[in-house]
C-alpha cells in the first residue's frame, strides 16, 4: 500500500489573482510595509552580517524585498545592490518583484537591482575582467556539448582491457556508451568541481572509501580537461567554463586579482542572499570572498527546506554562517528568528509541528505561530493501493475543485517527489480528465523538456527505425504527438 500526503489549503491569500505570490507571506499595516517588528528590524539593518531564519510562509522573501526597496529609497544607487538566489526562475521572480515594489515609492526603475543566481554573478565577473584585460570573452559550456565531450571520451573506450586508457573496472564495461552512465559521470565531474576536488583528491577518496569507479573517473577527467584546453586554444582562446566550475573560476580569479577584488567590494554595497540552505561550499566560499570582513551581508534561510543535495547545496552552511561571516570587531553574525506564519492557520501549523518534532537539528525556526484572524485550515491524507488510482483520484479532486468551486486552474499544483517515476503517468491521467498541466521543468536540459523529449524521440526513430521498439512506441502514442490515453493504447494493443 502506498501512502501520500497529498492536500493542504492555504489559509493565506491565494497565488495570483491579485494575491500574494506563493513564497511571499508579507504582512501589510496601515503607513508601514510590514507590521511585525523583528521583519523591520532585518529591513534597516544595514551594519555587518545577519542571519535570518524562518519557516516557510514567515516572510522572508518579502523582508528581502522590503529591505531592498528600503536602500534605494536612502539613495542608493541599486546598482550597488546585489541580491544572490538559487535558480534562474527564482531570480527572475524575485526582480520583478523588487522593481515593482520600487515602482510603488514613485521611483523611476532606471537602473535594476543585480538579482543574479550564483552561477550567473561569477560568469559575469570572469566576463568583466576577460574585458578589462582585453581577452576574449569566456563562454559558458552547455550541458549537451559536455555530454558530447564525454561520450566521445566514453566511445573511445575498446571492448578488450589494452584498448581502455582509462581503466574502467570491468563491470562498468557494458554502461560507458549508454546515455545514463554519462549523464552520472557528469554529474560526478560537476559535484566533484564544485567542491574543489582534483582528480588527485578523486582518486584518494576512492582508495580510501572502495570506490574503484572514482578512482577512474579521476583519469577520465584528466583526459576531460585536457581536450578542454585543447578546444579553448582552437576557439582562438576563448576559454569555456562549465557551469560548476564558473564559482571556483571567480573566486580564484578574485583571490589571484587584489585590486579587482578590492574594485569589486567597494562597488557592492549592501549584498542579500535568499535560500542559504541551497547554497554549496563553493558558492559559500565566493560569498566570503566578495561580502565577508564585515560587509553588510543578510542571508535568509529555511534549515528544513534544502531540497538540492543532489546538486552539490549543503544546508550545514546555515549553521556555520555566524561564525564563518563576522563583524568587522570580530563577533559572530546577528541571527533573528521570524517566528508568525503569515501562511498557515493553526490546524496546519499543528500537523506541520507533528512532522517537525520528528527532525534533527535546532527547532527553534519551527516554532510558528498563526495570525490571529487566519482560519485553521485543513489537512488530509488519503492512501491508494496502485500509482493509478491515486492519480485517477486526484484528476478527479482537481476537476471537482474548478467545476464545483470554482478555483482556477491557475491555483492548483500537484507535488511529485520523482518526475522521472510519478510524472508520466500523472500527467496522462490528467490528460485523459481534461485537465491542463504545465510541467516547471526550466532548469532542466533542452532534450529532457516536454515538449522536446518526444519530438527528439520521433526523430531518432524516422533516422533509425531499429529505435522503434515497445517502449518507444508507447512513449510517443502518449505525448503530445501522439496524443492517445491508456485506453486508446489497450485498443491499439488489442
Amino acid at each position: 500500500m502506498q501512502a501520500y500526503r497529498l492536500v493542504r489549503r492555504s489559509a493565506g491569500p491565494p497565488p495570483g489573482d491579485g494575491g500574494a505570490p506563493a513564497d511571499s507571506a508579507a504582512p501589510v499595516a496601515a503607513g508601514d510595509r510590514l507590521a511585525d517588528p523583528v521583519q523591520t528590524e532585518v529591513v534597516g539593518h544595514t551594519d555587518g552580517p545577519m542571519l535570518v531564519l524562518g519557516g516557510p510562509g514567515t516572510g522572508k522573501t518579502s523582508t528581502l524585498v522590503e529591505a531592498v526597496a528600503a536602500r534605494v529609497a536612502e539613495g542608493v544607487d541599486p546598482e550597488r545592490i546585489l541580491v544572490l538566489t538559487f535558480g534562474r526562475r527564482g531570480a527572475s521572480a524575485l526582480r520583478q518583484r523588487i522593481e515593482a515594489r520600487i515602482a510603488q515609492d514613485g521611483h523611476r526603475v532606471l537602473r535594476e537591482p543585480l538579482v543574479r543566481t550564483f552561477p550567473a554573478y561569477a560568469f559575469g565577473l570572469l566576463r568583466r575582467a576577460a574585458a578589462e584585460r582585453g581577452e576574449p570573452s569566456p563562454r559558458l559550456l552547455t550541458g549537451p556539448e559536455q555530454d558530447l565531450i564525454i561520450r566521445e571520451l566514453l566511445d573511445v573506450v575498446g571492448e578488450e582491457p589494452e584498448d581502455d586508457p582509462v581503466g574502467w573496472p570491468t563491470d562498468l564495461r557494458p554502461a560507458l556508451r549508454t546515455r545514463a552512465f554519462a549523464g552520472q559521470l557528469r554529474d560526478l565531474l560537476m559535484r566533484a568541481a564544485e567542491r574543489g576536488v582534483g582528480p588527485v583528491d578523486l582518486a584518494r577518496l576512492g582508495e580510501k572509501l572502495g570506490r574503484a569507479d572514482w578512482p577512474a573517473a579521476a583519469r577520465f577527467l584528466r583526459e576531460y580537461v585536457a581536450v578542454l584546453a585543447l578546444r579553448d586554444v582552437s576557439n582562438r582562446g576563448s576559454i569555456a567554463y562549465d557551469p560548476a566550475e564558473l564559482v571556483r573560476a571567480a573566486t580564484g580569479l578574485l583571490r589571484d586579482d587584489e585590486e579587482l577584488l578590492a574594485a569589486e567590494r567597494r562597488r557592492l554595497a549592501h549584498v542579500y542572499l535568499d535560500e542559504l540552505a541551497d547554497t554549496d561550499p563553493a558558492q559559500l566560499e565566493l560569498l566570503s570572498v566578495i561580502a565577508g570582513g564585515g560587509t553588510s551581508l543578510v542571508a535568509f534561510a529555511d534549515p528544513d527546506s534544502s531540497t538540492y543535495a543532489f546538486r552539490g547545496a549543503d544546508p550545514a552552511g546555515v549553521a556555520t554562517f555566524p561564525h564563518r561571516f563576522r563583524t568587522t570587531s570580530g563577533a559572530p553574525a546577528a541571527q533573528v528568528l521570524l517566528t508568525t506564519s503569515y501562511r498557515a492557520g493553526p490546524g496546519l501549523l499543528a500537523a506541520i509541528a507533528r512532522l517537525g518534532r520528528r527532525l534533527r537539528g535546532p527547532a527553534a525556526h519551527r516554532r510558528l505561530h498563526p495570525l490571529p484572524d487566519a482560519p485553521p485550515g485543513v489537512v488530509e491524507v488519503h492512501t491508494f493501493r496502485s500509482a493509478t488510482s491515486e492519480a485517477a483520484w486526484l484528476a478527479h479532486a482537481l476537476r471537482s475543485a474548478h467545476l464545483l468551486d470554482g478555483v482556477p486552474w491557475s491555483r492548483m499544483a500537484v507535488l511529485v517527489r520523482s518526475t522521472a517515476l510519478q510524472l508520466p503517468t500523472l500527467r496522462r491521467a490528467l490528460h485523459a480528465a481534461g485537465v491542463p498541466t504545465v510541467v516547471h521543468g526550466e532548469d532542466l536540459p533542452l532534450h529532457l523538456q516536454p515538449a522536446v523529449a518526444p519530438l527528439l524521440l520521433l526523430l531518432r526513430c524516422a533516422l533509425e527505425p531499429e529505435r522503434l521498439d515497445e517502449e518507444a512506441a508507447v512513449a510517443l502514442l502518449h505525448s503530445p504527438l501522439g496524443g492517445a490515453d491508456p485506453l486508446a493504447e489497450r485498443r491499439l494493443r488489442q
